[in-house]
């Protein structure tokens, strides 16, 4: 865990984000985006969002992918200068908590050094 700086904006556009629980099935297919590392999937709600391919496993049946973990495609709006909390890093993106206690994925590109370790973060878990 970090906390680090916003260095640009970041605006949810998700409405109504893919939530799974281990173990759940959803179908999976490859769309171009710029963000390596991610599958475009829709569970049998019909509610659909990008899943990190390393929290998914492969089935026999084509499309079709197992969750290894929980998940939430829930993105966060966040403002520049706003200080967060990383709590994990996949593909481009970051999981993070605001000092509010908001959760949710923005882009890696948008946060100001990662690699600084702060001397203290405040407990906020």
């Amino acid at each position: 865990m970090k906390i680090v700086k916003v260095t640009k904006n970041h605006k949810s556009e998700l409405h109504i984000p893919l939530i799974a629980k281990k173990g759940e099935i959803v179908e999976g297919q490859e769309r171009e985006t710029e963000w390596e590392g991610w599958l475009w999937c829709r569970n049998s709600s019909g509610v659909h969002g990008w899943v990190p391919k390393t929290y998914l496993e492969s089935m026999s049946e084509s499309g079709q992918f197992q969750f290894l973990n929980d998940y939430t495609a829930r993105e966060l709006t966040v403002t520049e200068g706003q200080e967060v909390i990383t709590l994990n890093e996949e593909s481009g993106w970051v999981w993070v908590r605001t000092t509010l206690g908001e959760e949710g994925w923005i882009p890696l590109e948008n946060l100001q050094d990662l690699k600084d370790k702060p001397e203290s973060i405040p407990d906020l878990i």
